[in-house]
């Protein structure tokens, strides 16, 4: 019959040989992302999307939504409308799970940084 005080040391030694529990990782950086501004449009403010505004970024912009699957299939042509706005949304819930932040349909800086809508205006003159 086996000593138990030496099957109880066996085991603590056992214990001790496994590996040591690995360092926690560091806590994630804030999104960094930076947006390649010669490649995407840059986001024009909050103010920009408003009904009555004509503009071929909304044009740009309803075509990336399409892509990533957040229209219904209404029409989003050149003219901001409550069809952008509801697409828009959409694509924000993606980015916000469970109503975490704005899901309003007007973009923000984040939100329109991540959809990456192509440029379609002139690079700025550098001076």
């Amino acid at each position: 019959m086996p000593d138990p005080i030496t099957q109880q040391d066996e085991q603590t030694a056992a214990r001790k040989k496994t590996a040591p529990a690995p360092e926690p990782s560091p806590a994630p950086s804030p999104d960094t992302t930076v947006v390649d501004t010669a490649r995407y449009e840059p986001y024009p403010g909050a103010a920009f999307f408003h009904g009555g505004r004509h503009s071929p970024l909304f044009a740009a912009m309803a075509r990336r939504l399409d892509a990533e699957g957040c229209t219904d299939g209404r029409h989003l042509g050149p003219d901001w409308t409550t069809a952008h706005r509801d697409a828009f949304a959409t694509w924000q819930r993606t980015l916000r799970p469970k109503e975490g932040g704005d899901v309003s349909g007007i973009p923000d800086q984040v939100a329109w940084d991540r959809l990456h809508v192509p440029r379609i205006t002139p690079l700025p003159k550098e001076t």
